[in-house]
């Protein structure tokens, strides 16, 4: 380890392991991605809402990859890389956490089968399934959007700090 990487770790509580951070946050982004390919299929809705989360995903695996790099080799310009990676993967967590609440709060009171005589006997029709199904998704991408918010403001404050003590 180099002597621009020491400080850093005091910086924030002893237990807390940048390394193991930057692969948390590398998985929210993975499960973000995937999860993307999911909401393809399932949002009749919003047909191109599948987008948000896919570069959301690549912006937060973006940030978790500047802060593995940056904790293996430790340099002024990785670190200011780092730091500005997690200022914009938190500032759109933030944007996509109002628009998946919007999201759930807009399509989830609507009547997607409507008055059918052949729907009746069933419980449900496929159309409210595939809501139901797009609506549990969404609440998984809510999950680790929150979570991606979390490890990127824990690591933008440990990103800005190191570059005021440096």
């Amino acid at each position: 380890m180099s002597s621009g990487a020491e400080p850093r770790s005091r910086l924030l509580p002893a237990g807390f392991n940048h390394e193991a951070a930057a692969v948390v946050t590398i998985l929210l982004g993975v499960f973000q991605v995937m999860l993307s390919v999911v909401l393809f299929y399932t949002d009749p809705a919003l047909p191109k809402f599948f987008l948000l989360p896919l570069l959301l995903g690549i912006l937060i695996i973006t940030g978790g990859s500047f802060t593995f790099a940056n904790e293996r080799n430790a340099s002024r310009l990785l670190l200011r890389g780092c730091a500005c990676s997690h200022l914009v993967g938190l500032v759109g967590t933030l944007l996509a956490f109002c628009l998946y609440c919007y999201t759930l709060n807009a399509f989830s009171n609507t009547d997607h089968c409507g008055p059918s005589p052949t729907m009746a006997t069933q419980p449900g029709c496929p159309k409210e399934w595939l809501a139901v199904y797009g609506t549990s998704v969404t609440l998984l991408l809510l999950l680790y959007d929150t979570g991606a918010a979390v490890m990127h403001s824990l690591l933008t404050v440990s990103a800005l700090k190191a570059l005021k003590t440096d």
